[in-house]
């Protein structure tokens, strides 16, 4: 009887051993029939979720289904694909049909953990994709476009991604060469993450969900490399679609990004930390306020306090503490931006701090210049 217990003991333990080795989250790669794709599966003991893409189109296509021991039975509700796949060993093999009813075979491979290096070498932004997003950047190819001369002296190279249509740039030349690699290096990881938003994005029918993800504002001089991004999207299933911009801006002389309170700083002592109580705290209770009474000096007609609550309202500090910044070539831009309701308000194109005016402001940094 003894005998029997530890038997059916170990094999309850094989049993769990099994079902834990295939839950949790695994990337796979392989084929439809005679095309490459990449899948992520989240399993658990009854059912199972994920996205996969093809690597020539790259844009996710969501599924959910069933598991049932060695069984997957996926559906893609906005394509309306449908996978029977069986796990045997490292491999999942089955069947793929579309909604037309075209069955393909299917084979896949599990990935190993970890296991995979982006083809271009960016530390900072291979230390935060998973080996799914790892395997949808190694097929970017970037396509040269024009190039293009700003102000006079700093030379850059257009490229564009095919897929989304989404066109980069790099610097070529006007900075020393140890810094335009610096710099290249941090755009590229801001670039690659955009790729990475806009083909893990899709719409509900399982399209790109992205209409926009465009650089809108391009600044190159002596001191400054700033750019503008300027998205928007409707992934699906959200409620509403959406938009925004943000601003990435390098000191030409290090290479190394900056922060707002590199340039403005209207505090006393120590700058906080980003994103720190103290960084929360200074942003809403002085850095605001004082944007509301610069501009109501520069800008006074636009800083007019409306008579209703239908119109944009600038004077309400909260809508400047957290907004967007960049240079343009008038002078630092600095965004507003709007609870949803008033999303419209958001970013005016007036709002912008001449460099006369900076000049004159107590500097936040006495190594840059303007």
């Amino acid at each position: 009887m003894k005998k029997l217990t530890v038997i059916i003991l170990l094999l309850c333990t094989l049993i769990l051993i099994e079902k834990k080795s295939y839950a949790g989250t695994i990337t796979l790669q392989g084929t439809i029939g005679k095309i490459p794709i990449v899948m992520e599966l989240n399993i658990d003991p009854v059912s199972a979720s994920g996205t996969y893409f093809y690597k020539k189109l790259k844009q996710d296509i969501a599924f959910e289904g069933t598991a049932a021991s060695n069984n997957l039975s996926l559906k893609s509700e906005s394509t309306g694909d449908k996978f029977e796949l069986t796990r045997n060993g490292h491999t999942l093999n089955g069947t793929y049909t579309n909604k037309k009813g075209t069955k393909l075979p299917v084979r896949l491979n599990d990935v190993e953990p970890n296991s995979v290096k982006l083809l271009f070498v960016n530390e900072t932004l291979s230390k935060t994709l998973s080996d799914y997003s790892k395997l949808r950047l190694n097929e970017i190819k970037l396509i040269p476009g024009k190039q293009e001369l700003l102000n006079q002296k700093y030379l850059i190279q257009w490229y564009s991604e095919p897929n989304s249509k989404i066109n980069v740039f790099k610097i070529i030349s006007g900075y020393p060469q140890p810094i335009i690699n610096t710099i290249n290096d941090q755009l590229y990881n801001e670039y690659y993450q955009n790729f990475e938003a806009y083909f893990s994005c899709s719409d509900m029918d399982g399209n790109a969900g992205y209409e926009q993800i465009e650089i809108t504002s391009c600044f190159l001089n002596e001191q400054f490399v700033s750019i503008c991004i300027s998205s928007g999207w409707y992934c699906h299933p959200a409620a509403h679609p959406d938009f925004g911009e943000s601003g990435i801006t390098f000191n030409t002389k290090t290479g190394k990004k900056l922060e707002l309170e590199d340039i403005l700083w209207f505090g006393t002592g120590a700058k906080p930390k980003k994103e720190s109580d103290e960084w929360f705290s200074y942003r809403s209770k002085t850095y605001a306020p004082q944007i509301v009474k610069l501009f109501k000096r520069l800008y006074p007609t636009e800083m007019i306090k409306p008579q209703t609550e239908e119109n944009c309202d600038y004077t309400d500090s909260e809508v400047w503490d957290f907004g967007s910044w960049y240079f343009t070539q008038k002078g630092l831009y600095v965004g507003a931006y709007f609870a949803r309701v008033a999303r419209s308000c958001d970013n005016p194109g007036w709002s912008i701090i001449p460099f006369s005016e900076l000049k004159k402001m107590k500097q936040a940094n006495h190594t840059l210049t303007f």
